[in-house]
């Protein structure tokens, strides 16, 4: 039989009941205050999740901006035309736009994130633009020499200037420029033009001084001949004193004709028929000197071509085309004179051709062919050419020179074509 403790059963004082009561009251006030704080944690949770949310669309519109801007200005130094370089504090490369690739020959992706200059050095001074980042002044346009990969210099003009943050913060420098070879090339070309101008003054205004007393020596040294006996010894002095007079007189003719304004009297012509002339005339020099060179005729357009030109000067052209062309052979050869069809080579032009079977130009010296004075003969006077083209220039026109080694040469001379 299992026993009771008295203990156990007894009932709870009062006091400890009320204090109980109490206790799980005070439960229940902070249970319904955790509960409410909880209910506002979670609100305040979710509004904190909807500005989250709200902000990040906000930035990846800023993102998808801010990329848009940077392929917009990627784009941007991609089709300039002038050459850009960018680089850090530190001097490596940030920057390095396709114009600059072009320039300089160095490609993009050897070069970014590389020292500037390892790749750019100025000799013993200091490159321009970490100059510039290390004075923290930018350089207006100035012109400087650049290395290309290969080695070879590229004449550039340039500018540079410093990059800086919203708040003034230097961030790197950039350096912007240009290829100006061919700017180069035509400021030489035009102080050799100048060069020329004042030469040709000088010359025409010498060469007039000197025709008239070589006039008069020759007169002389003509009837010096005539008074000699046939037979005399000095016949043979006096033969060499008139061809040095005579070919005195072609240098400065010449000279004259290369030097004086062109005044020419235009109109309208028809190509075959003055070539026709011209050709005679040349056939008929050839058997007067001797020479074994077959003359060849070629009009390979029926009818008329027709061109508005002076033919005097046409025939000058020709004529001394054709007289190079002689002298090219020496030994015999095949001159040919012809008009060609070429409407695709020069669209609105007309063309014949002086072509030879000769020694052929040197290609050392094909660029100087029409330069005044330059001349590979020991005769020549250096002009010929030079004459023949201002001549056609004159006429708007142009020349085209084709040479195979030692085969021969063809000049190809184009006209503007008449419109009616």
């Amino acid at each position: 039989m299992m026993t009771v403790n008295s203990e156990e059963t007894a009932p709870l004082p009062f006091e400890l009941i009320e204090s109980l009561q109490k206790a799980f009251g005070d439960f229940q006030v902070r249970s319904e205050g955790l509960r409410r704080a909880y209910d506002g944690m979670r609100a305040d949770f979710k509004k904190v999740n909807i500005e989250l949310d709200r902000k990040n669309i906000e930035l990846q519109k800023s993102l998808a901006v801010q990329e848009e801007m940077r392929t917009y200005l990627t784009s941007i130094l991609q089709s300039m035309d002038n050459g850009v370089i960018g680089i850090d504090i530190a001097g490596a490369i940030t920057h390095f736009n396709r114009a600059a690739a072009e320039i300089t020959g160095f490609d993009p992706e050897s070069v970014l994130g590389k020292s500037y200059e390892e790749f750019f050095r100025s000799g013993g001074s200091e490159p321009s633009l970490l100059a510039a980042l290390r004075k923290g002044v930018p350089l207006k346009r100035d012109e400087k020499v650049m290395w290309r990969k290969d080695g070879h210099p590229v004449p550039v003009s340039y500018q540079t200037a410093i990059l800086r943050d919203q708040t003034g913060n230097c961030l790197g420098a950039v350096e912007i420029f240009s290829d100006i070879s061919r700017i180069k090339a035509l400021e030489g070309e035009m102080q050799q033009a100048r060069t020329m101008a004042a030469l040709g003054e000088m010359s025409a205004t010498v060469a007039h001084e000197i025709r008239n007393p070589l006039g008069a020596m020759g007169m002389w040294a003509g009837l010096l001949e005539r008074d000699l006996a046939p037979g005399d010894e000095r016949g043979k002095t006096l033969k060499k004193i008139i061809g040095g007079l005579s070919r005195l007189n072609k240098i400065v003719s010449n000279l004259l004709i290369y030097t004086r304004p062109i005044r020419a009297e235009l109109r309208k012509m028809s190509l075959e028929d003055s070539l026709s002339e011209i050709v005679d005339f040349v056939e008929i020099e050839i058997d007067r000197l001797g020479l074994k060179i077959d003359l060849a005729r070629d009009w390979a357009t029926p009818g008329k071509t027709l061109v508005l030109a002076d033919p005097e000067k046409i025939e000058q052209v020709v004529m001394n085309l054709c007289l190079n062309a002689m002298q090219a052979m020496p030994d015999g050869g095949v001159l040919s004179v012809g008009i060609e069809n070429n409407p695709d080579k020069a669209s609105g032009y007309v063309c014949f051709a002086v072509r030879d079977t000769g020694v052929g130009i040197a290609e050392a010296d094909r660029s100087k062919i029409f330069d005044p004075f330059f001349t590979t003969r020991e005769n020549g006077t250096g002009l010929g050419l030079a004459i023949v083209k201002k001549f056609v220039e004159f006429h708007a026109g142009f020349i085209d020179v084709q040479c195979e080694g030692t085969r021969g040469a063809t000049f190809r001379i184009f006209l503007p074509k008449l419109k009616e």
